[in-house]
């Protein structure tokens, strides 16, 4: 098959479209035949060789990825060739010990598509039947795509890290990116009032469509000033933070006492100097996101394929141009999702 595969780390040109092995399928498995993947931050990290684990190269990227079944293995039932799928983006054994007691975001064996195997950059997947996703039709697609990771993430992180209940008032830093303005709308969800920011005051209007109640522009006011503003000197229940950074400080002084600070992401910078005695003078709670569970995935789906969060496509790329796509991705001017799209793929009309 061919795939925007890389066989070194470095910049987006190390992403090439070549040819690999196509990927076998073992008894328990199905291939699907890709028809759209979505890009994620975490795959910048991977193909640069900063990501927290080691890959064998070559290496096919791609966690979210939908499509349709072109072999099943046999031990599988219930699916057939041809039918329109996407895929957990991570899979547990199913029989350890953290298994049994229905935790799998645990699991040991826990494997992630597109990293520890390989993804939906390629022509063609390889997944655990246990994994599949059953679509409607081809034409969800774009969805399965583009919404599973972020918007798992932003689930757990408003109702199981953060634990937003309605009423409550929550800061989205940087709100233009794909996980941010998942979080805007699912915080919505929950009733909470939304403050977001964001560095360009293009990007503001979008966010407002997304739910936003207010949005900053980085520069005009200092965040925790704005703020304060906005909330009567009170301060925000929780911040939601997707990119970390030098700017902690001002998300910590933005919340109210006794806040919550849930971060996901370290994009803008994995090390800070943090005012420590404010946070316990506050008593500010510091919560990082390790992992979604299962049912965080499958209710992020069902929200996206519903229709109530949406999670809009700032780009479309042909698959072949994988390396431009990373690069656009890097240079964070997107609002939204960017996505891949294969040559199998029917042209737009």
């Amino acid at each position: 098959m061919h795939a925007a595969a890389f066989t070194e780390y470095g910049a987006p040109g190390v992403l090439r479209w070549q040819e690999v092995p196509d990927p076998p399928c073992g008894p328990d498995d199905v291939v699907v035949e890709t028809v759209t993947c979505g890009l994620n931050h975490v795959d910048l990290d991977c193909r640069a060789g900063t990501a927290p684990w080691e890959l064998a190269l070559p290496h096919v990227l791609g966690a979210e990825f939908a499509g349709t079944i072109v072999e099943v293995g046999a031990a599988v039932r219930g699916w057939e060739i041809g039918r329109p799928v996407t895929a957990h983006q991570q899979f547990a054994c199913g029989t350890c010990a953290d298994c049994a007691r229905w935790r799998p975001d645990l699991c040991p064996h826990l494997e992630l598509v597109g990293y520890h195997r390989w993804g939906g950059y390629g022509a063609y997947v390889r997944v655990p039947a246990k994994a599949l996703i059953a679509l409607d039709s081809i034409d969800q697609a774009d969805v399965a795509a583009s919404a599973q990771c972020v918007l798992s993430v932003a689930w757990n992180m408003v109702t199981r890290l953060a634990r937003v209940t309605a009423g409550e008032t929550v800061l989205v830093p940087s709100a233009s990116g794909g996980v941010a303005g998942a979080l805007v709308q699912v915080a919505k969800l929950a009733g909470a009032r939304v403050i977001a920011t964001t560095s360009s005051a293009e990007k503001a209007p979008h966010i407002e469509a997304l739910g936003a109640d207010d949005v900053i522009v980085y520069g005009d006011t200092p965040v925790a000033e704005a703020v304060a503003e906005l909330t009567g000197g009170a301060g925000a229940d929780a911040v939601l933070d997707t990119v970390g950074g030098p700017m902690i400080n001002d998300h910590l002084a933005s919340l109210r006492p006794d806040g919550r600070l849930a971060i996901c992401g370290a994009h803008a910078g994995e090390t800070a100097a943090v005012d420590l005695l404010s946070v316990f003078v506050r008593g500010s709670r510091i919560l990082g996101f390790r992992i979604c569970t299962p049912d965080d995935e499958r209710t992020a789906l069902r929200l996206a394929l519903t229709g109530q969060v949406t999670i809009p496509i700032a780009a479309r790329f042909p698959i072949e141009r994988a390396a431009d796509a990373h690069a656009y991705l890097g240079e964070r001017r997107h609002v939204g999702k960017v996505i891949l799209e294969h040559p199998t793929r029917a042209p737009k009309t």
